[in-house]
């Protein structure tokens, strides 16, 4: 009887550790494009055109018209090997597309959702005319409602067709 009592209590004192240590198994996550282009005459031109999908769901194309954003919430699983949440878009405007063809805009492996800045639970994507910008949260408001962020150039335009 005494080791089945010290076999309980190990296997209990082990499930209370682990659950300590874990990272939040699910959290919120968010994501907003924005489009910020201006000073330009044409219409067409300042118009930002993107595609996402994530694992689990193709959003589809999407205009977004300037000083307009889209935003996505969803719920982001962050265990390992679960660690799985992740949304990739596509980008064009009338100054051309990103570097790269695909832009992995929120994900929970490897780190990225710092780079997203204070929180990371939430990635803003910014088009502008020069190219897309990712706006890092350097400080939450607190006390202050209002947010401290940088705006940190990922791609220039560039003409690929």
């Amino acid at each position: 009887m005494g080791r089945d009592l010290g076999w309980c209590f190990f296997v209990a004192t082990v499930v209370v550790v682990a659950a300590a240590l874990l990272p939040t198994l699910t959290m919120a996550g968010r994501l907003e494009l924005k489009n910020e282009i201006s000073g330009v005459a044409s219409v067409r031109k300042v118009k930002l055109a993107v595609r996402c999908w994530s694992n689990e769901d193709d959003l589809g194309w999407d205009m977004i018209k300037p000083k307009q954003s889209r935003v996505w919430t969803f719920t982001t699983m962050n265990m390992w090997p679960f660690q799985k949440t992740e949304f990739r878009c596509q980008f064009r405007s009338g100054f051309g597309t990103t570097n790269e063809d695909v832009v992995t805009v929120f994900s929970v492996k490897g780190g990225f959702r710092k780079e997203c800045g204070v929180g990371g639970d939430e990635c803003f994507w910014v088009g502008k005319r020069d190219g897309l910008y990712l706006r890092r949260i350097v400080k939450d408001g607190g006390g202050d409602s209002r947010r401290k962020y940088v705006d940190v150039l990922k791609s220039k335009w560039v003409w690929k067709w």
